[in-house]
């Protein structure tokens, strides 16, 4: 087989590096200019051009985010530098010798705060040594300087994902140069990467930049202009400076602001896309709902316990259900909420009943109501995790937030290595079934088929812990960060 590592894109040639054995890498390539000085807190432009043949052997700088700036290992060591605010780069993970082959596009989690392209993703995992996909990992602007609402300017404050549709710009002008096929791209992410993906099945700029979306843990989170605004009014008394002053401030006074107006797991929702008008026009859901990604297969997953994680890093995370509920609904309706749970699971004591109100309102409804506004358009799946997670020194894990994806990116363990193949076999074809799994019919709003992924094997179950979703029917909100 002939390995061919340099290959030329739009902006010029790159040369890329053999990672494992018929595994090739590109890393650290710019999609866009720098977003520093006057393109601070601007959508991103086209990327330099530069001649020669650019180096594409290290990973680019990580987007400016709170100490510590690489918050998760990269699969194999590698080498990631310190956070920057030139971060707009993507790496490209693709079998040698490839033509055409499927794209898998990786948005990374972390609350709109943290992380980079390569976390859980790594050098591609199964689904390129295994099953020969293209995979691409995504740096995108973080916190202030991704999503900081600045009066006056249009469009502001979706910034972050200005650069996520920027990227899908790049992979439908670069990627077959790579043995991608640029009409068969799939974009997945986690958490926050995930609650992109509801963003670009929303957007019109991002229409028909994919063809797949694949969403763990997500569903719909964004800001209202009220909400943004409110967060820009707290960052800018901290910063000591008007809206106009904050291109010219030092990167580091903007982080300092950052984290001072908000760190750590109960700031976790606080830095989100606003409803911009320009990428985002609508609600997320409603826009989905009307048809915006018509024909796009949509695969949806959540963990059973979603918030334990949240539980287990602060344990008063159970307390705040009443006070969100009341501030939703009201009294009268937040306590028939907890009642219904109640009724519906007497089997858990009133902490572990208030997390898994918490899992619902923050991540299982919104899916549900994602994957309900997507079935009228285009076939949808939906999953469940069960776990447990094993080799913990000190035992298996719940299947808590964030544990699938390194599953579905290694490929590893029974419930990993099924998960992966499904994954695979979406971005191949639209459709998640394969023979290691019982038949998995689409989803709708009548029947709500789950697969769920479960240490005894995978099932199907129609419209799981129904009495649950019920308690949420007729109920809308716009939602805040889940500490006051």
């Amino acid at each position: 087989m002939t390995i061919t590592l340099d290959v030329r894109t739009r902006s010029g040639r790159v040369r890329g590096l053999e990672v494992d054995d018929g595994v090739l890498a590109w890393r650290g390539l710019p999609y866009a200019a720098p977003p520093v000085g006057d393109l601070r807190l601007r959508p991103p432009q086209e990327p330099p051009s530069w001649e020669g043949v650019r180096d594409a052997t290290r990973y680019g700088a990580p987007a400016l985010q709170p100490p510590p700036a690489v918050p998760l290992p990269v699969p194999g060591g590698a080498e990631i530098p310190p956070a920057s605010e030139d971060c707009l780069f993507l790496n490209v993970i693709a079998p040698a010798g490839g033509e055409r082959r499927p794209v898998l596009v990786w948005f990374h989690g972390g609350g709109y705060q943290i992380g980079h392209g390569a976390d859980m993703a790594g050098d591609g995992g199964a689904f390129v040594r295994r099953d020969g996909l293209v995979v691409v990992t995504v740096n995108y602007r973080l916190g202030a300087l991704g999503f900081l609402a600045v009066e006056g300017e249009r469009p502001t404050g979706a910034h972050g994902l200005h650069d996520q549709i920027a990227a899908l710009r790049w992979v439908r002008d670069n990627i077959a140069a790579f043995g991608g096929d640029p009409g068969r791209v799939t974009v997945y992410g986690v958490s926050a990467g995930a609650k992109a993906v509801t963003n670009l099945l929303a957007s019109p700029q991002a229409k028909g930049l994919f063809h797949r979306a694949a969403s763990s843990s997500g569903g719909s989170f964004v800001a209202t202009p009220e909400q943004a605004a409110a967060v820009a009014g707290r960052f800018l008394d901290v910063l000591g400076a008007k809206a106009g002053q904050v291109r010219q401030a030092p990167a580091e006074d903007l982080l300092a602001a950052q984290i001072a107006t908000g760190d750590g797991l109960e700031t976790t929702w606080l830095w989100r896309p606003m409803i911009d008008g320009v990428t985002l026009t609508g609600e997320p859901l409603a826009a989905i709902a009307a048809g915006s990604a018509a024909g796009v297969p949509l695969l949806v997953q959540t963990c059973v316990e979603e918030c334990s994680l949240y539980q287990l890093l602060a344990p008063d995370a159970a307390d705040q259900a009443e006070r969100v509920l009341t501030g939703y609904f009201g009294p009268d309706r937040a306590g028939r909420v907890l009642a219904a749970y109640a009724a519906a699971r007497p089997d858990l004591d009133p902490v572990r009943l208030r997390v898994e109100v918490m899992s619902d309102e923050r991540y299982v409804i919104p899916t549900i109501r994602l994957a309900d506004a997507q079935a009228a358009h285009a076939p949808v799946w939906r999953s469940r995790f069960d776990g447990p997670v094993r080799g913990f020194p000190g035992g298996p894990l719940p299947a808590m937030h964030g544990t699938d994806g390194t599953a579905i990116w290694s490929g590893a363990g029974g419930m990993g290595k099924r998960m992966s193949q499904a994954w695979a076999a979406f971005a191949r074809t639209g459709n998640p079934g394969v023979e290691e799994l019982p038949d998995w019919p689409a989803y709708d709003g009548g029947r709500r088929s789950t697969m769920i992924f479960d240490a005894a094997g995978p099932y199907v179950a129609d419209d799981p812990l129904a009495e649950q979703r019920a308690a949420w029917d007729g109920l809308g909100w716009q939602p805040g960060t889940w500490w006051p």
